[in-house]
């Protein structure tokens, strides 16, 4: 089951718990601790982990809601525990938890993570940043900034690149089926196939 918390900071994001017989993954908890906390504990869920789509803050704000283990890219690891980077000290904002409290695990890029009898898969997908991963469940796939409905995320960060998202965005839109649904870091929900059709950026790119 997938569940969508929109939530609410300086900019909207989507939050996702994906979930199996009373297990979940976070995805990208980037707001409102509180609401995280009280979803997952009304339904009686089991956090086994936060699944982290890149390092950028307004992903990563509430990932102290549980006391289980952040993952992240490998390449997105130094940006994540940069201050800077991030984002909180860029926007002179207050990070909301301690990083020496974070268990913080980097994976590779042919991870993959159990959730019962399903498998996430990790699908490395950098552009918007060195790290960024796209995440695929069955007909789901979360992508982060990566790929939006109808666009793409900004690849003009220190660790972005425009090469790197452009590669990125066309082999992911390319290699999975057209009624996978495609679940971003911002805004509505679409499918590969509508975004084949309709994504502007990427019909500019093939």
């Amino acid at each position: 089951m997938i569940h969508t918390l929109l939530l609410h900071g300086h900019i909207d994001v989507n939050c996702y718990i994906v979930e199996h017989d009373k297990q979940c993954y976070i995805i990208d908890p980037g707001y409102e601790k509180h609401r995280i906390i009280d979803f997952v504990t009304n339904h009686g869920y089991t956090v086994l982990g936060i699944l982290l789509t890149h390092g950028h803050t307004d992903h990563i704000g509430a990932i102290d809601a549980f006391d289980v283990p952040v993952y992240i890219h490998e390449d997105d690891y130094a940006l994540f525990m940069s201050r800077y980077e991030t984002g909180f000290a860029r926007y002179h904002k207050t990070q909301p938890y301690d990083i020496n409290t974070i268990d913080v695990r980097p994976f590779k890029s042919d991870a993959s993570f159990t959730l019962g009898s399903e498998t996430i898969e990790v699908i490395h997908t950098p552009g918007h940043t060195k790290g960024g991963v796209c995440y695929l469940l069955n007909d789901a796939v979360f992508t982060g900034d990566t790929l939006f409905n109808g666009s793409v995320g900004k690849w003009t960060f220190e660790s972005g690149s425009y090469d790197d998202l452009k590669k990125s965005v066309v082999g992911l839109i390319n290699t999975l089926d057209d009624e996978i649904k495609v679940y971003p870091g911002h805004n509505a929900s679409s499918t590969i196939g509508y975004e084949k059709k309709h994504n502007t950026v990427y019909l500019r790119w093939i």
